[in-house]
């Protein structure tokens, strides 16, 4: 296997979960008979030890080996494989946050490895596989579940992280942890913890509305049908803007892109309704449109900010981190004033986004907003600044 390819398969695959969770949870259901209420606990398990696993890469730092997330890679396979045999809903919890916790090492390592350099097209790059991972996935998988049963449907998953510990295995050279550690640290500026910052509210803030979208359809008497294939439309709409971005070229001033692409974030709250389908299909694709746009350009731009390596880690974990945040703020909302408290959650979590671009953009303008340095994907402060501009 190319060492080019071994990181953003990896890293794609590290972060393939949620694109398939839809698929994934209906046949857990069926093999383990996990009742639907507590599809809300698998997906929490799952995506909090995906976070931890993040964090932990992050802490680690240069002190963990990369045989380490190797290990990760294998033990992921492992829980994977033994999650159609699990009875009863704590096991099969304990299980997804294994897989979650492994999963999680392995993106935070594999992203932050493969941002060394051009970030902006790394992070499309992995955005553009992992929905044409889920895609494929939710395609096959159901044959497979009609053709060999549910049992073996969720068994075929294993074969995700297995490939990402061949990548993993063989698409890094032995030296790898040496040439790590031989990494100087490195100051982060304000616009940097900014960027990153904003990263994690954006994704915060697409988890929210996306975990609460069928909710709201539903509620507005919209087919299942239909749900099923605006999400299927807006996966390749989203692939096709992860597609456009790996062209690394700056499109519009980053505020106006950010106001843009929150507008668009929020579109399913102001365009589900009863009888609206085609306006309910075109909000999701509104919605994957602007969440792939600005969460890879928020983390490309955090990431060039510095050269640190266990920065850009940190980056990788904000993605894990608004990933678990936002369902939870969902749940906390609907418990809280049902679906008409949504609008008030998104509205906050978007000021939280917007602030935090505001405060980059300020320090990335200022001559102590960027350290001079000489990153990977060869932009220079004056680049970065006008990128933020």
């Amino acid at each position: 296997m190319a060492v080019g390819i071994a990181a953003p398969l990896a890293a794609a695959i590290g972060c393939l979960q949620p694109g398939i969770d839809p698929v994934f949870l209906t046949f857990l259901s069926h093999a383990n008979a996990i009742p639907t209420a507590a599809h809300g606990l698998v997906v929490g398990a799952t995506q909090g030890g995906a976070a931890l696993g993040a964090l932990a890469v992050w802490r680690l730092g240069e002190t963990l080996r990369h045989g380490a997330v190797v290990t990760a890679a294998a033990v992921g396979a492992a829980c994977s494989l033994m999650t159609p045999w699990m009875e009863g809903t704590a096991a099969t919890l304990a299980i997804r946050l294994g897989y979650g916790l492994a999963m999680g090492m392995v993106y935070a390592r594999a992203m932050s490895d493969h941002a060394a350099r051009r970030p902006g097209r790394a992070y499309a790059s992995v955005y553009l596989a992992q929905l044409l991972l889920a895609t494929l996935a939710s395609e096959l998988l159901p044959e497979a579940a009609v053709r060999f049963g549910p049992d073996a449907a969720l068994e075929l998953l294993a074969l995700a992280p297995a490939l990402a510990f061949a990548a993993l295995l063989i698409g890094r050279p032995a030296a790898a942890d040496h040439t790590r550690q031989a990494q100087h640290r490195a100051p982060v500026p304000l616009a940097g913890w900014a960027l990153a910052a904003a990263t994690f509210w954006f994704i915060c803030t697409t988890m929210l509305v996306w975990s609460s979208t069928a909710a709201l359809a539903s509620a507005a008497g919209i087919a299942d049908r239909t749900i099923g294939h605006a999400v299927a439309i807006g996966s390749v709409v989203g692939a096709a803007t992860a597609l456009v971005l790996m062209r690394d070229r700056r499109i519009a001033p980053l505020p106006v892109t950010a106001l843009l692409c929150g507008l668009s974030l929020a579109a399913p709250l102001a365009m589900t309704a009863p009888g609206a389908d085609l306006a309910f299909i075109a909000s999701v694709i509104a919605l994957n449109i602007g969440s792939t746009a600005i969460i890879i350009r928020c983390s490309a731009l955090a990431t060039a900010a510095s050269p640190d390596a266990r920065f850009r880690t940190f980056v990788a974990c904000t993605h894990a981190l608004g990933t678990i945040a936002g369902p939870l703020l969902a749940a906390a909302i609907m418990q809280w004033r049902g679906l008409e408290g949504l609008p008030l959650g998104v509205a906050a979590s978007l000021c939280a986004s917007l602030g935090a671009i505001a405060i980059a953009c300020h320090a990335g303008r200022s001559r102590a907003g960027l350290h001079p340095f000489k990153p990977g994907s060869g932009q220079s402060p004056s680049q970065v600044r006008m990128a933020l501009d």
